[in-house]
Formats: C-alpha cells, structure tokens, sequence
C-alpha cells in the first residue's frame, strides 16, 4: 500500500472519530437540557408541596422538661399519649382480625363445582 493510503485511512478514522464524539456531545446536551426541565418541574412542585405543609403543619412548639412541670398535666399527657397509642394498636387488631375472618370463612358455595365433578361413592 502507498503511504497517502495511510493518511487517508487514519484521517477517515480521526474524522469519524470526531463525528461520534460530536454526536455523542448532542445526545448528552439534549438529555442535560431534558433533565434541567424536569428538575425545574420538580422544584416547583416541591415548592408547592413545602408550601402545603407549612399551611396544613402547626410549627412545633417545644414544651417544658417535664421535672419542671406540673405533675398532673404530665400524666394527662402521658395518659393522652398512651390512649391513642391504644386505639391505634386496637384499629391494627381489629384490621388484622377482620383480613383473618375473611380467608378463614369462604363461601362453600363457591367451591361447589367440585363436588359434583367428583361425587362421593357409596
């Protein structure tokens, strides 16, 4: 092979080279730009989430230790504390007993055909 095959070769292949990377460039510039919009979309709505919560959450007022409190607004708290936590452990029971009766009391009329397909002998 002549030497200028050479040089057309290898500038053929620097060229294409350069037209991939070029190529390559575009792609990801289009995804960056893509993604820029999503995140400013995401922004927005994240604002307008905070904004919901700081309307719908009272701010937290931290209260006083409780050695230096009064003791009966202590235990109506801790009794209040523990009379929800109560009721909510009783809802999950109640769910819980109430998912159980369903799998364990099925229709047995739903379960028929089988009986008939396969009759008791005798």
């Amino acid at each position: 092979m002549p030497w200028w095959s050479w040089v057309l070769i290898w500038t053929g292949l620097v060229v294409l080279l350069l037209a991939v990377l070029v190529l390559g460039a575009i792609w990801l510039y289009r995804k960056a730009m893509a993604a820029s919009a999503e995140f400013d979309r995401l922004e927005q709505v994240q604002a307008e989430f905070a904004s919901l919560a700081e309307q719908r959450v009272t701010p937290y007022q931290p209260r006083k230790i409780a050695l230096l409190r009064d003791l009966d607004d202590v235990q109506r708290e801790r009794d209040a504390r523990a009379e929800r936590r109560d009721e909510r452990r009783e809802l999950r029971r109640e769910a819980k007993l109430a998912r159980a009766h369903a799998l364990t009391h099925a229709d047995p009329h739903q379960y028929a055909f089988v009986a008939e397909l396969h009759p008791k002998k005798g």
